[in-house]
């Protein structure tokens, strides 16, 4: 995790790499276990030392997946944990996950301690900000062959170790138009 953080903000000072590490607790969580579940509020980021998670919206058939992580990465539900209301998102490991979470009310304390902290964790929601600014521009300006080739070219595991179902809820299409738009990608190439 340390090496993730500089490769964010620069080497970090060893007073706050000590002062974040004493917050953190390892998770070691099982392929389909829930790591927050919608209605919860969530009071954790966490960071992905190994493994896959998903984070969708709905149950059952009507289920919506909005973001793929897989390892090295950090995450949380922003709105819930900055706001204190319950999620509207489930967060499920989809592979066998080692994590190390985070309470945001120590991180906030940390923060008012350590200057580099606080960049660090400024630098990180600015990168969050980017990115869901990015999804959004390419859902209402991308057809679904544009959607799959930028998931293709920025995040290629995804589709090596996550269910065409949910690719294909990503994507905002269903499964059967996923293998249509593979197969015609195949042959066109």
């Amino acid at each position: 995790m340390r090496s993730y953080l500089e490769r964010i903000s620069g080497p970090l000072p060893e007073a706050d790499w000590l002062c974040l590490s004493e917050m953190l607790r390892r998770q070691e969580i099982p392929a389909a276990a829930f790591i927050l579940r919608a209605g919860e509020v969530c009071r954790d980021i966490w960071y992905l030392e190994e493994g896959a998670v998903r984070f969708f919206e709905g149950k059952g058939e009507r289920e919506h997946t909005t973001h793929f992580f897989l390892a090295p990465a950090f995450f949380t539900v922003y709105h819930s944990v900055l706001q204190g209301l319950p999620s509207e998102v489930f967060i499920r490991a989809t592979e066998r996950c080692r994590l190390w979470r985070l309470p945001h009310d120590r991180l906030q304390a940390a923060y008012a301690q350590s200057h580099h902290l606080e960049h660090i964790g400024r630098l990180m929601a600015e990168q969050q900000f980017i990115a869901e600014y990015e999804r959004r521009r390419l859902l209402l300006h991308t057809d679904a062959l544009g959607r799959y080739e930028h998931l293709e070219r920025h995040q290629p595991e995804v589709l090596k170790r996550f269910s065409q179902k949910d690719i294909a809820s990503y994507l905002g299409i269903t499964p059967v138009s996923l293998s249509r738009l593979r197969r015609s990608r195949q042959r066109s190439q």
